[in-house]
Parts: structure tokens; sequence; C-alpha cells
């Protein structure tokens, strides 16, 4: 596949990926051993979504974020992707990076939307990796080919689990911003970037 092949799915898949999801800290997570078949009824309804033609796309945007948005950990999604910078910088650059960093997201979803062209997923398997983590193996079934899509969840401390991170056909979107910020950090400051999300 060509690198323009590529970027084309990746941008495909990062819509579809369930999209909506984008992301707000809440106190509602998934119990262990239901995040396999919470997380099918809400791609499910995600889907069916996506799928009726009459509604608006700025209905279904409000509609995908509320179903989507309970199960993500924002906060700690912005942590990672700045890596050591994160505790280098106060709590008020923390705050504007946390808000400007899900309006990127959310933004970037809402241009990709109409990329969806009826994709099905399919929940595979709820594997352990750790005590503390659990990955969600998926998997993207379009029209010509499948693409593997992983969702990893951690254990908070009430418990619960939130999802932190998703790999799109091997590739951490966190860690792809996080190499990202780590680069432009190094010739520009923080402040640069802030005004760059």
């Amino acid at each position: 596949m060509k690198q323009s092949g590529i970027l084309f799915t990746m941008r495909k898949l990062i819509t579809v990926f369930i999209l909506g999801c984008f992301f707000t800290s809440s106190a509602w997570a998934i119990q262990e051993d239901k995040i396999a078949s919470v997380m099918e009824n809400k791609i499910d309804k995600v889907l069916s979504i996506l799928q009726n033609k009459e509604n608006q796309k700025e209905n279904k945007v409000k509609e995908i974020f509320s179903i989507m948005d309970e199960v993500f950990d924002y906060k700690l999604m912005s942590r990672i992707s700045l890596g050591k910078t994160w505790k280098k910088i106060s709590n008020d650059q923390k705050a504007s990076f946390y808000q400007l960093f899900e309006k990127k997201l959310k933004a970037s979803y809402i241009d990709k939307l109409d990329l969806y062209t009826d994709e099905k997923i399919k929940i595979l398997d709820a594997k352990q990796v750790k005590k503390n983590r659990i990955k969600l193996l998926t998997n993207v079934i379009g029209k010509d080919e499948i693409y593997e899509i992983n969702y990893k969840f951690y254990k908070a401390k009430s418990g619960e689990w939130f999802i932190y991170d998703v790999d799109i056909i091997g590739v951490s979107i966190i860690q792809t911003y996080r190499k990202q910020f780590a680069s432009f950090l190094q010739t520009k400051s923080f402040d640069e970037l802030l005004k760059t999300l």
C-alpha cells in the first residue's frame, strides 16, 4: 500500500474508531467483567447513529459524544501525550493544554465524520496484559479489508476501568501525539505549543 493510501486509511480508521471517542473525564466507567459487553453495546449505538442518513451531522456528533465520552480518561491521555513535560509545566498550563487538546481531537473527529462508509466493528477479545491493564481487541470490517483497533484500558483507584489509549493498525494515537509534541518542544516553548492546538 502506498504512503498516501496508508494515510487515508489511518484518517478513516480514526473516524470509525468509535468514534466520538473524544473524551471527557467522567465519574462513570466500566467494571472489568463488563468491558467487552459495554463496549459492544456502545459501538452498536454509535454505528447506528452513523448509518442514519437522515440525521444531521451536528446531531450525530452530539449523540456519539454522549455515548462514548464516559469511558475515556482524557486527563490521563493528556498527561501521557506530554510525557516528562507534564511535570514541568504549571497547573494553569496543564488546564489550558487539557482544554485545547480536547478541542483539537473533537474538531479532527468532526472533520472526518463524512469518511464513514458503513464499516462494521467486531469485538474479538478482552485480553489482560498486566494486573491493571486490559486490551480490548477489535476489528474494523470494511468492504475490501479488515483493520485492527485495540482499546487500552487501565484500572483506576476506584476499581473501574477507563480507556487511556487506542492502537489503530498498530499505531498508538497517544504515543503519536507524544512524539510530535516532544519534537516540537525541542526547539520551541510550551506556550508556542499551546498556540498550535
